[in-house]
């Protein structure tokens, strides 16, 4: 259907309407109820619930095993929203953009109903029969029953699966489908216990990175992103400001916020990693055993003998990471640490990190155990090895001689397909569980509604194949009496303890850590062999877990799959980035098809250019590629009543391409233009190459010297309107650009709390995303502008959004006052006057305002479930954009009015500000003097976008500040 064909003369066809009123049908069928075991809201009593009035629940994200604490809001019985919980000691109010998409994937109509055999729907207690037969025959035969799953989302589920496994003889198979196995493995070596430790960068003021996107996707990024922003704002403390150097293949989003970042291939990080680390022993005088010197290209080189520097001068505040796979690399960081005095400063054994667990070698073990025809009884739990590993095709046919193949996943994905029996599991938000992010913090995770279907908790469904079935409810309670309750001494009574617990959503016990070991060094001289270097003319594949899909568990989200990458700016489907040197040696240009082929691997992906990569390595995402993940993964969520092209695909799988260290790049003669949100690269006029100021920076150098360096001053101009007076509240928001890392979870925040819809990646390719806040980012140091002194591609990210201008250009346009001014500084926009004349699109110098081409209905019925009732859905030909979250505003108005007291501007936090894990976003009223807002306006740092057009925006931004130690 092309976009001529903006009505249909027949309206919408029989067999379309009979099947959205099914969908409509089945939506009424699974209207949320409250669940029945006693919950405990966190700011209100369920007992006290009205109609209208939003409860929240202290939880715990599911999204992935990083295990953020979170608040969940309930509405009539129905969850729409999620926050950080500001009391979780790891994650302190943030929440990335996966957790804040999970609550849409709670209302994905592809869930299944209740267990099936095979494709046919079935009852529980046949399903619990015919396991419970198989495990018996396993048991009489002697062939092996093996559960697999990833990390175990807390104890309560490790529970659970000991229990499996103590009852059958089983043994339970722990993978980690994007590994930080290296890391373990390392610390088995260098201190004799396989452990993942919790890193601390916001004691550190040297960071050196290796490889490692800790602020997009390794570990606990919401975490690291917390405590790396602590050291990005000292306010006048900025000689403490920390010092980040990045060194990696890709333009992560951990290197377009460093402050020096070199490109480097996956193949010289080990060598790269080994010069540093003599490097660092030289300058500490380090005398015991050495692993063999290390080397770099030249410019790595000398970053690193910078680096060293700054190392060695911050000793026991020093942190050096990496995110190799290599475990040779790993123990060479391990080396550098110890002498750096980082374990128990920097890093920490003694209490480590629980949010990887799994061994990149039991799954090859586990596929030669199904090949020799060893296993009977296969449960599979929270992965999915038919596709999230580099051996899922040998899995897959393997799968196939297991006696019996059971999956508790509660979606159809690869792995269901090939499975015998589906025990569904049910989603986070409607189970009872918990989780152990690190060793002395617990959180619970307490359900926001009933389930919606006939699904039961994992833990449920392993306890009740233990012969020890128990409720969820009850086998979390139980544990926490005997392992939590009876290691505090804060209360004495478990009821009371519990209920407190359940309202906090996290708890911290004093658990006694057993040290952080003794570093041996002999595991220096036991490193394995260097393997060769690629050939010269081979390119070295580099996959990874995008911000947006992670591992791919997600790739049915449309909140995910049209969320841009903060680097390249695209969305709706994976791309293979070349560095523009060997872009322009290939003849490829942006969307030309490549083939990436390494033997009989084959993967077809359009091309992106990408500034900063390293020469000689490509870049693609994984968690694409997944036609079993439903329509929405493969990239045509809408096409039913929208007219907009169906294009076939969602992206390439490229987890076969793991571990591998090169492949051939082919060019192909089609086109795929990319779906980006972003078109322009550069701060620098094209015509000039002179700089642009509406995105401001400067080095910590600079500022030290002059507080307002990189900041002139507003021109100043005669008003042709009189000044507008806020004798009450201003409301405005500052932006501190310093701390933005470009992570984008304000990005779907947004769109989850203002019914903001997805469009699709046709309308996305014309410039139609509906998005109110985009995450604009520039590149500097790159050709066709003025190059930055180190030569190196710098990256800045602004959160652009309406300006709620003074003397907003947009109102004096509309010629049916659709968009107003408020006593109080806001630009409204009425949605019901407008009538789409888009002339104040057109007169908006921020092009921050959206239009609704068609009426992106929610197609879904049952993800209607997830719109905010206090958010009008508009209709088509209607402008829209950001409002501050005014709904926010209003409903603490009115809470402030009820209680008898003044609302407080800070008192007021819209969700881009709420989700925000480096807390740059801070809004409020202007006019209150002394609040956080009044501060950031009257920073020195403190500038507004194109200042010289006289509009008077109601968003300020702090110039960025980079430290050029280096």
């Amino acid at each position: 259907m092309n976009e001529a064909q903006t009505d249909r003369e027949d309206g919408i066809k029989r067999r379309e309407f009979l099947e959205l009123l099914g969908a409509a049908f089945a939506a009424a069928g699974c209207s949320p109820r409250r669940p029945k075991e006693a919950v405990v809201p966190a700011l209100a009593l369920a007992e006290g619930s009205l109609p209208g009035r939003a409860d929240w629940y202290a939880s715990t994200c599911g999204a992935c095993t990083a295990a953020c604490g979170a608040l969940v809001k309930v509405r009539d019985g129905r969850p729409i929203k999620l926050e950080g919980n500001p009391d979780h000691p790891f994650s302190r109010g943030g929440l990335c953009a996966r957790g804040q998409a999970s609550v849409l994937d709670l209302y994905d109509s592809r869930r299944l109903r209740g267990p099936r055999k095979g494709d046919a729907p079935a009852a529980w207690g046949e399903l619990d029969a015919a396991v419970m037969d198989a495990l018996r025959a396993a048991g009489r035969s002697g062939k092996a029953v093996r559960l697999l799953t990833g990390t175990p989302a807390g104890p309560a589920e490790r529970a659970a699966a000991a229990a499996f496994t103590a009852r059958h003889g089983a043994r339970h198979v722990v993978y980690d489908p994007v590994s930080r196995s290296a890391v373990l493995e390392a610390h088995a070596l260098t201190h004799g216990r396989r452990a993942l430790p919790r890193y601390h960068f916001a004691q550190a003021r040297v960071i050196v990175s290796i490889a490692a996107d800790f602020l997009g996707s390794w570990v606990s990024p919401v975490e690291f992103t917390r405590d790396w922003a602590a050291n990005r704002r000292p306010a006048d403390e900025w000689d403490l400001m920390s010092w980040h150097g990045q060194f990696e293949a890709m333009m992560s989003l951990t290197g377009a916020n460093a402050d020096l970042r070199v490109p480097l291939k996956p193949s010289e990080e080990r060598g790269a990693a080994a010069l540093l680390a003599g490097l660092v022993a030289d300058r500490v005088g380090w005398t015991g055993p050495r692993a063999a010197r290390g080397d770099a290209p030249p410019r790595a080189a000398k970053a690193l003998r910078d680096a060293a520097d700054l190392l060695a001068a911050a000793k026991g505040r020093a942190l050096v990471v990496s995110g190799s796979s290599d475990v040779a690399v790993q123990v060479l960081v391990n080396w550098t640490n110890h002498m750096l005095a980082a374990y128990g400063a920097t890093l920490e054994l003694a209490r480590p990190s629980f949010q990887a667990e799994g061994d990149d070698a039991s799954l090859p073990r586990l596929v030669s155990e199904l090949e020799r025809g060893e296993v009977a009884v296969l449960v599979v739990h929270g992965v999915n090895p038919a596709y999230d590993n580099p051996h899922a095709e040998a899995f897959r046919a393997a799968a196939r001689k297991a006696g019996l193949v059971v999956t508790l996943s509660g979606l159809p994905d690869e792995t269901s397909a090939l499975a015998h029996w589906s025990a569904p599991d049910h989603h986070a938000l409607e189970s009872w569980g918990d989780a152990e992010p690190g060793l002395g913090v617990r959180s619970l995770r307490q359900p926001a509604v009933a389930p919606l279907y006939d699904t039961r908790a994992a833990a449920e469904t392993l306890l009740a194949w233990s012969g020890r079935p128990a409720s969820a409810y009850d086998h979390v309670r139980a544990l926490w009496r005997s392992e939590v309750f009876a290691r505090q001494k804060a209360a004495a009574d478990f009821e009371a303890f519990w209920s407190e617990a359940l309202r906090r959503g996290a708890v911290t016990s004093p658990e006694p850590g057993r040290g952080e070991g003794s570093f041996d060094a002999g595991a220096l001289t036991r490193l394995s062999p260097e393997p060769a270097a690629p050939e010269a003319a081979a390119f070295e594949p580099v996959p990874y877990a995008s911000t947006m899909l992670y591992d791919g568990r997600q790739a049915g989200n449309p909140w995910l799959q049209e969320l841009p990458d903060p680097v390249t700016k695209a969305c709706w489907g994976n791309w293979a980035s070349l560095a523009p040197e060997d872009a322009a040696r290939l003849g490829v240009i942006e969307g030309r098809l490549v083939r990436l082929r390494a033997g009989a691997l084959s993967a077809v992906l359009p091309a992106h250019v990408q500034p900063g990569q390293a020469p000689g390595s490509v870049v693609a995402a994984l968690g694409y590629g997944r036609p079993a993940a439903g329509p929405v993964a493969a990239n045509y969520p809408l096409e039913k009543l929208l007219p907009i092209e169906r294009e076939a695909g969602g992206g390439a799988d490229l987890y076969p391409f793991v571990g591998l260290r090169s492949v051939s790049v082919e060019v192909l003669p089609g086109m795929s233009l990319l779906a980006k949100s972003q078109t322009y690269d550069h701060l620098a006029d094209p015509l000039t190459k002179k700089r642009r100021e509406h995105l401001r920076e400067t080095t910590l150098q600079e500022l030290l010297s002059d507080p307002r360096a990189g900041n002139p001053p507003e021109p100043t101009a005669a008003a042709l309107w009189p000044a507008h007076e806020y004798k009450g509240r201003k409301w405005a928001m500052s932006v501190d650009l310093s701390l933005c890392t470009g992570c984008s979870a304000c990005v779907v925040a947004c769109q989850a709390e203002n019914n903001v819809p997805v469009v699709g990646k046709a309308e996305v390719r014309k410039g139609r995303d509906m998005a109110w806040l985009r995450l604009d980012r520039y590149y500097s140091g790159t050709p066709g502008e003025e190059v930055s002194e180190s030569g190196e591609v710098e990256t800045a990210f602004q959160p652009m959004l309406c300006q709620h201008c003074d003397n907003a250009p947009c109102e004096t346009v509309c010629p049916v006052l659709a968009t107003v001014h408020s006593t109080e500084g806001l630009n409204m926009q009425v949605y019901n006057r407008c009538v789409g004349t888009r002339y104040c699109a057109n007169n908006c110098p921020y092009k921050v305002r959206r239009f609704n081409w068609f009426d992106y209905a929610h197609q879904d019925q049952t993800q209607n479930l997830a719109l905010n009732p206090d958010v009008t859905v508009r209709t088509r030909g209607v402008m829209e954009k950001c409002s501050f979250c005014v709904q926010r505003i209003y409903a603490a108005s009115s809470e402030a009015k009820s209680e008898g007291r003044a609302l407080k501007g800070s008192q007021v936090r819209p969700a881009c500000a709420q989700s925000c894990p480096a807390q740059a976003i801070v809004f409020g009223d202007a006019n209150e003097a002394g609040a956080p807002l009044a501060e950031a306006l009257g920073d020195a740092r403190s500038f507004r976008v194109l200042p010289e057009l006289g509009v008077g925006p109601g968003v300020h931004y702090r110039t960025k500040v980079r430290n050029k130690k280096v």
